[in-house]
């Protein structure tokens, strides 16, 4: 009977973990343009790699698509591009499971 209570709470728990990692994503995020105002958006993207398939745990993540306005200079930029790099890897490195909710996501400042 037991077996069957954690089979039901199992994806319960799962989806928790899953919402509380996504939490702490946005509010990472969020920390990020607010650190950053002339950041308007990013995305990050899995290497692709022609000789092999991707593994999943092996698979490396970048940034692209950086939109920043007005215009900076290559410091400036070179400096939001440091940001952005610094917080994803401590978001990694706080909860690695993450990485499948970063893959192929687009990130954009909310104007209201």
């Amino acid at each position: 009977m037991k077996t069957q209570i954690r089979a039901k709470t199992l994806p319960l728990e799962q989806e928790r973990a899953w919402k509380a990692a996504d939490e702490h994503l946005w509010s990472q995020i969020r920390s990020l343009f607010d650190r950053c105002p002339e950041l308007t958006g990013f995305s990050v993207q899995a290497k692709l790699s022609a000789d092999r398939p991707n593994r999943p745990d092996e698979e490396e993540l970048f940034v692209t698509a950086i939109s920043i306005s007005p215009r900076l200079s290559k410091e400036q930029y070179s400096g939001i591009f440091e940001q952005i790099s610094g917080t994803l890897t401590d978001l990694l490195a706080e909860r690695p499971e993450t990485q499948s909710l970063l893959r192929g996501r687009t990130f954009a400042r909310t104007v209201h």
